[in-house]
């Protein structure tokens, strides 16, 4: 009995053989999306485990690749790797998000892969992720076995880079992370200028990015943790000064800044509490002039011509004394209720 590892490749296989097509210059719409998406998710038997593929069936792709120059596939999840990305960290809600996007809409954009040589793989071969983790991480939560993806050749490692680098940019990556992969660029022995045309921002801002990877990992750890005080804005300014501090300079910088909105953010909850007490006693205060004012004694009566004096000698505004007229004058009906009260 064949095992299930050798069943799933030749499953893959047989998928390689069945579903290889050449990328037409428009995207598919909606509607078509949804029902790949729904296929992926409700068609078990394509499932392939985390193994690869046979030897046979790259050689076939890599024949359709050649010939076409690029591949869309139904590719098994569970045999795509996800470690190259520029990205360090994924945000769950972000994940959450998407995830009930695709189970709404559907898959509307392919992630982008390489099929890469990896020799601890039995097809010599794997399935590298250069564009749409999260997509594939929002599908893997949802339960999906399959996802369609574009299978692209690249002509060298900076080709593999600057698509990335293209992918992130649209997706709101760290600044850290983005500082990193234009490092990368440049130790690839591209030039300032060329991160730039290429990524389509402007040199200097690649030179500023650059010098920020230069920080000590205590600095891009703070940087991390507390992203809203240490955002992007404080980073370009910092860079833009030119040669960031020495290490422990910067880093003591960081701990008086962080220290000053943490004060600030007490300072602010302990005003916001001082308030609710002041509420608490603007009520009581206004309840006391009530009850001097509506009361039907000499007591009320002393009370309003006070006010008026007050007012007439100019201590208090006529649109004072108006507003306290409309708040605690009684009208004929409380009038009678007061005196109807006082005789019980």
């Amino acid at each position: 009995m064949a095992s299930m590892k050798e069943s799933a490749r030749k499953n893959l296989e047989k998928m390689v053989k069945g579903a290889a097509r050449e990328v037409v210059t428009s995207r598919p719409n909606a509607a078509v999306a949804d029902k790949r998406a729904g296929a992926s998710a409700a068609e078990p038997e394509e499932k392939v485990g985390a193994g690869g593929i046979s030897k046979a069936a790259v050689q076939q792709l890599r024949g359709l690749i050649e010939k076409n120059g690029r591949t869309i596939q139904k590719v098994p999840l569970e045999s795509i790797h996800l470690h190259e990305n520029i990205r360090e960290r994924y945000d769950d809600v972000g994940i959450k998000h998407l995830a009930d996007s695709l189970d709404k809409d559907g898959l509307i954009q392919f992630p982008t892969l390489a099929l890469k040589d990896q020799k601890s793989d039995p097809s010599g071969a794997a399935f590298i992720c250069k564009n749409g983790h999260r997509r594939i991480l929002a599908a893997k939560s949802l339960g999906w076995k399959t996802i369609e993806c574009i299978v692209l050749p690249f002509a060298s490692a900076k080709d593999e880079l600057y698509h990335t680098i293209a992918a992130n940019l649209r997706e709101d990556v760290f600044y850290l992370d983005l500082a990193s992969a234009y490092q990368q660029a440049a130790r690839l022995g591209e030039s300032d200028q060329t991160i730039a045309e290429r990524s389509g921002v402007n040199p200097r801002t690649v030179g500023w990015y650059r010098r920020l990877t230069r920080m000590s990992p205590e600095c891009q750890t703070l940087c991390r943790q507390h992203s809203d005080v240490f955002n992007a804005t404080w980073a370009i300014k910092l860079a833009r000064l030119g040669e960031l501090p020495a290490a422990a300079i910067l880093l003591k910088q960081m701990q008086s800044i962080l220290a000053r909105q943490q004060a600030f953010q007490q300072a602010s909850q302990a005003e916001k509490v001082e308030k609710i007490v002041d509420k608490g006693a603007v009520k009581a205060s206004r309840d006391q002039l009530k009850v001097i004012f509506t009361a039907s004694t000499d007591e009320s009566k002393f009370a309003w011509n006070l006010v008026d004096q007050l007012s007439q000698a100019g201590y208090l505004n006529p649109k004072v004394v108006d507003r306290l007229r409309r708040n605690f004058s009684q009208t004929p009906k409380t009038a009678a209720k007061a005196q109807a009260k006082s005789a019980v």
